[in-house]
């Protein structure tokens, strides 16, 4: 078993988180910036994967990969987006509220919507009942899930709020005969 895959991933999370952030590492340098891998243990840890710098400009940013909405379903989706409140580590507070990334990215299909981790922390707080816990995936929305047995507690919001937040979406690049496209 990989020793960064998390005892919970019984599929295929970490393959997936691993794609998108290749996928945004080589959109941003594209783009002209400086990207640094975290290094360490601080993506895991703190809550970051990659130190993006261009000119004066220096973002720490957390990278998350499409999601389906229950670990049954058969596709990814890119209508609601998990968001955590607390870690699946008893210490953890978890990457919205313990990170300490300036920019959160999420992978969609066709993009990457990026938006302040400080300014999703508030939409999550005015969108979502904290005090409503449900116990499955598909209840989630605007409510906190947290699985029996396990300290996580993580939501749901619609991609669509999330991109009223937006600071940048980054159009993936579709490659053919060894050219740079846009879809």
């Amino acid at each position: 078993m990989n020793s960064k895959r998390n005892k919970y991933d019984r599929k295929d999370s970490l393959e997936l988180g691993e794609t998108a952030e290749s996928q945004f590492a080589e959109l941003a340098r594209q783009k002209g910036w400086q990207v640094t891998k975290a290094p360490g243990r601080r993506d895991r840890d703190e809550h970051w994967d990659f130190l993006i710098q261009k000119s004066e400009q220096k973002f720490r940013v957390d990278v998350k990969a499409r999601k389906r909405i229950s670990r049954h379903d058969a596709s990814l989706q890119d209508h609601w987006i998990w968001i955590e409140l607390h870690g699946v580590r008893k210490d953890d507070p978890g990457w919205l509220y313990g990170g300490k990334s300036d920019l959160i990215a999420f992978e969609t299909k066709d993009s990457f919507v990026i938006a302040r981790r400080a300014d999703l922390s508030t939409l999550v707080e005015k969108l979502v009942d904290l005090n409503c816990i449900v116990s499955r995936p598909m209840d989630a929305k605007y409510k906190v899930y947290s699985r029996p047995g396990r300290p996580d507690r993580i939501t749901l919001i619609e991609l669509q709020k999330l991109k009223t937040l937006k600071i940048a979406e980054w159009k993936k690049v579709i490659k053919t005969n060894n050219e740079h496209s846009r879809p």
